[in-house]
């Protein structure tokens, strides 16, 4: 048999059948290849943004529970020191109580207040509350400690080639909240 014939077919025509990609295939590749990169930079911004997002919700949790250690640590003046405070980034001079009758509630809502507004929270404001609950001779309470901010970016457009600063848009709030029952020793 000849060595030029394979299969009862010349060489040379086996040859044209076999030179690689066509042109067609290499862009259907490239389409393929492109979508998959899309997609992969919209998951790894998507990453980016809950990662930040969930940072946000370990401080904003352990800025409250910080405040209901405290709240234990002083529990037979929960209702007089610590019920209706409201902190707010706006106006952040609003520990109210008396540093006579109540020392010890005053300075924790000077150092949580201090706290709040240094931990990277947008907008941040919080407020506990404190509800006696159950029979009166238990002296029960409930108490909600609520830890509120604002979720947002930088407006883009206000940036007008470096001349304008960036404007901070405010996306929705969030916010975590702990209730707990706290009854004295």
């Amino acid at each position: 048999m000849n060595d030029d014939m394979h299969e009862g077919k010349p060489m040379t025509s086996r040859i044209r059948q076999e030179q690689g990609f066509t042109l067609i295939e290499t862009m259907v590749s490239a389409v393929i290849l492109a979508i998959g990169l899309i997609g992969l930079a919209g998951m790894t911004t998507m990453s980016f943004t809950r990662n930040g997002d969930s940072n946000d919700v370990t401080v904003a949790t352990n800025l409250a529970a910080e405040m209901v250690e405290r709240m234990q640590f002083n529990r037979r003046n929960l209702v007089n020191g610590y019920n209706g405070i409201i902190l707010n980034a706006a106006n952040p001079a609003l520990c109210t109580q008396n540093p006579l009758n109540q020392p010890v509630a005053r300075g924790d809502c000077l150092q949580w207040q201090a706290r709040l507004f240094t931990a990277g929270l947008r907008g941040v404001n919080a407020i506990v509350a404190v509800t006696p609950v159950g029979p009166a001779g238990l002296n029960q309470n409930t108490v909600a400690v609520t830890v509120q901010w604002n979720v947002g970016g930088v407006n883009q457009s206000t940036i007008v080639e470096g001349a304008a600063p960036a404007v901070p848009v405010v996306f929705g709030t969030r916010q975590v909240l702990i209730n707990t029952i706290i009854a004295p020793e």
